[in-house]
């Protein structure tokens, strides 16, 4: 595996972890809406940091726009990462379905962070398809947005996991062959 093939790799891997933890933050967040669905939606302990620090403007909800933002911008780059790994592999992404299908659906993730987090800094208003454009509002406009982005986490991140299983079946994420020589040399059998 050459040096550029496995940091992509690894920033994919980093990725796909990150993912992982950011879908059981929207795990969470619908749990407790089921309890609390007129409730302001819940943020753990270090979304709450995360948040806080990027408040740049010094409320809450710009904080919260450029985390669900930055967060999904890493989650496209660990994508991004992977069909850059197919290529370096040889392969293109039309022959790993679930990579293209989970490029396409955080492309259009990410499309709407970008509108909910400008129109928010423009308009003082998060505007998008999850809000239906600021039709949706009070108790109705946050459970609507709990759960489409609970949803597009949870396709989403089957969508890379898939990916990266097949791609790690086709020998792209592992170099297998450097492997098999490392045991054979233990062995005393060298190719």
């Amino acid at each position: 595996m050459t040096g550029s093939r496995r940091v992509l790799r690894d920033i994919a891997v980093f990725a796909m972890v990150f993912q992982v933890f950011h879908f059981i933050e929207h795990a969470a967040q619908l749990t407790y809406w089921f309890g609390y669905p007129t409730k302001a939606p819940f943020l753990t302990p270090w979304a709450v940091a995360g948040r806080d620090i990027l408040a740049v403007d010094g409320t809450h909800g710009g904080g919260n726009e450029l985390l669900h933002l930055v967060g999904n911008l890493i989650f496209l780059g660990g994508i991004v990462a992977l069909a850059l790994v197919a290529r370096h592999s040889g392969r293109k992404t039309v022959e790993i379905p679930y990579l293209r299908k989970a490029m396409v659906l955080q492309g259009i993730h990410v499309a709407e962070h970008v509108l909910l987090t400008f129109s928010y800094f423009i308009l003082g208003l998060a505007l998008g398809f999850t809000t239906l454009f600021g039709a949706a509002q009070g108790a109705f406009g946050s459970s609507l947005r709990i759960w489409a982005h609970f949803l597009l986490n949870l396709v989403g991140t089957y969508y890379v996991l898939r990916a990266a299983w097949e791609m790690y079946g086709l020998g792209m994420i592992l170099d297998r062959s450097t492997g098999a020589r490392k045991e054979t040399r233990r062995a005393g059998i060298h190719l």
